[in-house]
């Protein structure tokens, strides 16, 4: 029987440097960079979620009496996103060891899941004192529902999180019958759980991906002769895998994984993620599975292909099934049909319409880990690509590799890989590759709009037209060309002036940003320090339009000039000069536009931030003088 792997001191480690740059990242936090304890919570949820800081903070909610006051049962902090179509409510139980030891007890796991089933799921049942301690997180989604009226449904996402061992081997059939118990409440209501521990979270850190553990699939038997198919090939000189199976599948165990595997770890080695239902290929695997003809599903569709290190196939049979062991399995092939399956089994128009008696196709290759060229072949045959995050997919495009060469060369430390070690030491300042994008785009572009739209600042990981005039090293060209101008760099470009100004302002965005969010930080009136935080990106807008003139002149000169960290310094006493002058009438003209836009308008203050016609209004008296009006005709497109 597997061991599990022990949280060792280079995990620690690991996760602690994290921790503490999450901490040297926002100041205004207030935590100390030793306070890993907190600091835990923030970066799981992070690492989860794919939040970026400013969202992090300001939507992670705590209710645990220990760090509120107020006595929350078995709930230790919540949080809401909108997802357009539906809201996602997330509910986290936090246990943490100063010794990064034990593990989680599914005798507390089951408490907390059952208890979120029945206060969020089943409120109609429970009584009132029960349902009080509730009562904020209740009113919360209610909130969020009436803001967003075309959500059709709330999912319900509940994560157990402990800095120790993750679920051990000898309880990982406890979890599965816990797992089943609800079965019935995840086809109804979206209701799932899920289990991390700290290894799991050193992965994400360094590798982006929660390791998949040996998982299980059941092939259907009941027929005569066997339908299915066993070829044992074993070792050979001609690279060809070890063992081939292929059978039928029923459609659950591929949305059970789907919901285990929330971070797409499933599709590792398959470069496309889900391309949404409005794919003609989808809208037909979806058609056919919720149809009066579901049990045909199986024959019409191109089936899933998995690859595994090690396939054991277990002899004996129950129920017309045979179970199958994999390990380090991977779908390399079927991403939009596993996907699509999950959004018919789930969705509040179809899930009284998929009746899960539909079963799939698959073809099951056990591969020597060291037989890559096979698998490569493999992948291309199946018309795969490997599924990462849009973030992830640009890390190594030779735009990114140059701009972290060049911000070195300032002094200032440019993350393109999450959570890497930056090559170098002694960074005046250190940002992401994300901050660089949305700085860029909410305060130079003047799109601050779209930076209130999770989904937005996924898509501008897209490689599509608006992540290349964003990352533009090569100066003005057509919108055609942006593409074929950034795949023209090469490992040797060699960033001239172009390239140091687009850095330049880059960094201009970003110190600005960050100068408002600590004004903000160190602000007393509560009543507005709320607003003006979502308000960041608005905020730094205007300062940037008062002082579009002057910042433009002293980079255009700064440029000329080989990169030294002494540019940065003069660069930040003249950005801290124009922040001081501007933040005060920047934030009251902000304040005062918002309140009289959502009077004109209707909704409410998420509402306006998210409208591009607001944008454009918060504009229109900011003072001629600063190049309000005129700079954002050129600056801001609907």
């Amino acid at each position: 029987m597997k061991k599990n792997a022990q949280v060792a001191t280079e995990h620690i480690s690991i996760l602690k440097r994290r921790m503490e740059r999450i901490a040297g990242r926002n100041p205004s936090w207030g935590f100390k960079r030793t306070d890993y304890k907190r600091l835990y919570e923030y970066l799981s949820v992070q690492l989860l979620t794919f939040l970026q800081d400013d969202e992090l903070f300001e939507l992670l909610v705590f209710t645990d009496h220990n760090v509120t006051g107020k006595q929350e049962e078995s709930l230790d902090a919540y949080l809401i996103l909108d997802q357009g179509n539906e809201i996602e409510l997330k509910l986290f139980q936090f246990k943490y060891s100063e010794t990064y030891k034990g593990g989680v007890s599914t005798k507390e796991l089951y408490a907390f899941v059952d208890r979120m089933n029945r206060v969020f799921l089943r409120s109609d049942l429970q009584d009132e004192k029960t349902l009080e301690a509730f009562a904020e997180v209740r009113m919360a989604v209610d909130e969020a529902r009436k803001t967003n009226r075309r959500a059709k449904r709330v999912r319900i996402q509940c994560y157990y999180i402990v800095n120790g061992q993750n679920v051990s081997h000898t309880d990982a059939s406890k979890v599965d019958e816990i797992r089943q118990y609800f079965a019935a409440d995840r086809q109804a209501y979206g209701f799932t759980f899920e289990t991390y521990g700290a290894i799991d979270f050193y992965n994400l850190v360094t590798q982006g991906r929660v390791p998949i553990v040996e998982e299980t699939l059941e092939i259907n038997t009941e027929r005569s002769p066997e339908p299915y198919l066993l070829h044992e090939i074993g070792p050979n000189p001609n690279g060809m895998p070890i063992k081939v199976l292929v059978g039928f599948a029923n459609v659950n165990q591929f949305t059970r994984l789907v919901d285990r595997y929330s971070n797409n770890e499933l599709f590792e080695l398959n470069v496309r993620y889900f391309l949404g239902t409005g794919k003609e290929v989808n809208r037909r695997i979806i058609g056919t599975v919720t149809s009066d003809h579901s049990s045909w599903f199986g024959f019409m569709n191109n089936g899933v292909s998995i690859t595994a290190d090690e396939v054991v196939v277990d002899g004996s049979r129950s129920g017309g099934r045979m179970r199958i062991r994999l390990s380090n399995m991977q779908i390399i092939n079927g991403c939009q049909t596993v996907n699509a399956l999950y959004h018919a089994k789930y969705s509040t128009d179809l899930k009284d319409k998929f009746q899960g008696n539909s079963n799939v196709m698959v073809r099951i290759y056990e591969i020597d880990p060291a037989n890559r060229e096979f698998l490569d072949a493999l992948i291309i045959a199946t018309n795969s690509q490997n599924a990462i995050r849009p973030q992830d997919l640009v890390a190594n495009d030779p735009t990114q590799i140059a701009l972290q060469r060049l911000f070195a060369e300032y002094g200032v430390g440019y993350e393109r890989k999450t959570g890497e070690d930056l090559p170098g030491v002694g960074y005046s300042h250190v940002f992401s590759k994300e901050d660089a994008a949305m700085s860029y785009l909410g305060v130079i572009e003047g799109q601050p709009s779209k930076l209130r739209n999770s989904l937005s600042i996924r898509e501008l990981f897209g490689r599509d037209k608006e992540y290349f005039r964003v990352f533009n090293l090569q100066g003005d060209s057509a919108d055609d060309d942006y593409e074929d101008a950034a795949k023209a760099i090469g490992k040797e470009f060699t960033p001239g002036s172009t390239a140091r100004t687009r850095a330049l302002q880059i960094f201009t965005a970003w110190a600005i940003r960050e100068a408002c969010k600590g004004k903000i930080a160190a602000s007393k009136n509560k009543n507005i320090k709320g607003a003006l935080r979502k308000g960041t990106y608005f905020v730094a807008w205007l300062i940037f339009i008062a002082e579009a003139g002057v910042l433009t002149d002293h980079i255009t000169k700064q440029a000329e000039n080989d990169p030294s960290p002494n540019s940065i310094r003069d660069l930040m006493t003249l950005l801290g000069k124009s922040v001081e002058r501007y933040y005060a009438a920047a934030s009251n003209h902000f304040t005062a536009k918002r309140a009289e836009f959502i009077e004109n308008h209707g909704g409410n203050e998420d509402s306006a931030l998210k409208n591009t016609a607001f944008t454009k209004f918060l504009t229109e008296s900011w003072p001629q003088a600063a190049g309000g009006a005129d700079l954002f005709d050129s600056k801001v497109s609907d």
